[in-house]
């Protein structure tokens, strides 16, 4: 995991200070200590460069800090697994979640008693997965080399379980709908957090890519708009609970 606005600032600070200081020690040493001239214009150049690197991150630098700030983007992970750790903080005060996905396998395995303990105070959970036996979800089996109805298998779990949470009578409710187009992106929003990242050909999702955002930036409020407007859309988005 990075934390995008620590690592641009150590690191643009870090290169410059060593380049800064490579020059001042060739350029004394050249002038005083070898009386060498070629050494001390080597020296000299290494100082302008590091006045050019500074002078970049001045004016370059920080419109990449600023864009980083205007979408809140806190963490880039190079696998989904490795997202979860910090996913799973945020879902402890969560009371609101949206996801999209496809079967949950892994949420459903870890974290079954803190979704129990979102419900229970009242929390709600909307999912927008695939129907299950559609043909479109064969294609995404392909595409991460898994099993003939492996992730339908894994839908009709995840219907399975939000029906049994639901029959508990707590104070929220699970709500899931079926979506008949694959997603593109793995979604999980809450009311304090976002974490998002593509579905890639030839990976399992938890190998993927994934981007941790802040709630108050402008990815949040960009997906949490994304999700609304598929939720809503009555033509593609059906009740997986209607009978």
């Amino acid at each position: 995991m990075k934390n995008i606005k620590k690592y641009i600032r150590s690191n643009s600070t870090l290169a410059e200070g060593i380049i800064l200081l490579v020059g001042i020690i060739l350029a004394l040493c050249g002038t005083y200590l070898w009386s060498n001239a070629i050494v001390s214009a080597i020296g000299a150049s290494i100082i302008a460069s590091a006045i050019v690197v500074f002078m970049t991150d001045v004016f370059i630098g920080d419109n990449t800090h600023e864009s980083v700030n205007k979408w809140g983007l806190e963490a880039i992970y190079t696998t989904r697994g490795e997202m979860n750790s910090s996913c799973d903080i945020y879902l402890k005060r969560a009371k609101y979640i949206s996801i999209i996905a496809f079967g949950l396998r892994s949420l459903r395995d870890t974290q079954q008693r803190q979704i129990e303990r979102i419900l229970k105070r009242g929390g709600s959970i909307r999912i927008i997965t695939m129907e299950p036996r559609c043909n479109n979800l064969r294609e995404r089996e392909i595409d991460e080399r898994q099993s003939e109805d492996s992730i339908s298998y894994s839908i009709e779990q995840l219907i399975d379980w939000g029906r049994t949470l639901n029959s508990r009578k707590y104070k929220g409710r699970i709500e899931i709908r079926f979506h008949n187009r694959q997603p593109l992106d793995f979604l999980f929003l809450m009311d304090n957090r976002l974490f998002t990242g593509p579905y890639e050909y030839g990976k399992n999702s938890q190998q993927t890519i994934s981007f941790e955002y802040s709630h108050t930036g402008s990815a949040y409020e960009y997906y949490k708009n994304y999700f609304n407007e598929l939720w809503n859309d009555k033509e593609f988005c059906k009740n997986a609970f209607k009978e």
